[in-house]
């Protein structure tokens, strides 16, 4: 009988699941954008990064975009699909390559396109290198994460949880150029909305 009362007064615990938007206001907040676009933008589910120009040609442009979800380092899950792009149209050298990526919980997770690789990381491990027009169906749990049906564990001492903060960061930079010749080069991300199960 005591176990039974145990039981019904202990705190319930539940799940509550929320769609929220790339870059652009949904129900529950926005982002702050910042920065010159141009060259680099992020906008409605896409994040861009493109150089053109000749030998000495600067091209600088950062943008960024910034918000917070409260409570997503202790999410269940969060699920994003999401497909990279790049591509040189013409050229031989760029200085700095353009670069882009999306940032989770203070950066403890990363999905990056551009001149500093392609590729998925948690707590700093990469988990699995991207390829130009591939489309990733992605699920991040506490201890592993799910993609393309193919399940990848986080190291020992890596947990969502252990994020310092509940950040998103959207970074495009549109690269550098030192050429013989006339450059082009870009890089995208195109990402769906996100779904966040949130536990209380």
């Amino acid at each position: 009988m005591n176990k039974k009362i145990i039981e019904l007064i202990k705190p319930n615990s539940y799940t509550y699941t929320r769609q929220y938007n790339c870059f652009v206001q949904d129900e529950w907040g926005t982002w702050v954008t910042t920065g010159a676009a141009g060259n680099s933008l992020v906008k409605d589910s896409v994040i861009q990064s493109y150089c053109s120009g000749y030998t000495a040609s600067a091209t600088l442009p950062k943008i960024n975009s910034t918000r917070t979800i409260k409570g997503l380092r202790k999410a269940k899950s969060i699920s994003i699909n999401f497909r990279v792009n790049y591509q040189t149209i013409k050229g031989w050298y760029v200085r700095e390559q353009p670069d882009g990526y999306l940032q989770m919980l203070n950066g403890y997770i990363m999905m990056r396109c551009g001149g500093r690789g392609s590729y998925i990381s948690v707590g700093g491990q990469t988990l699995l290198n991207t390829t130009k027009d591939a489309r990733y169906n992605t699920t991040f749990y506490q201890k592993y994460m799910v993609c393309n049906g193919t399940r990848y564990d986080y190291p020992n001492d890596v947990r969502l949880k252990n994020a310092t903060g509940d950040s998103l960061l959207a970074y495009a930079y549109g690269g550098f150029i030192t050429s013989n010749d006339y450059f082009e080069c870009y890089t995208s991300l195109f990402l769906d909305t996100f779904i966040v199960v949130h536990t209380t």
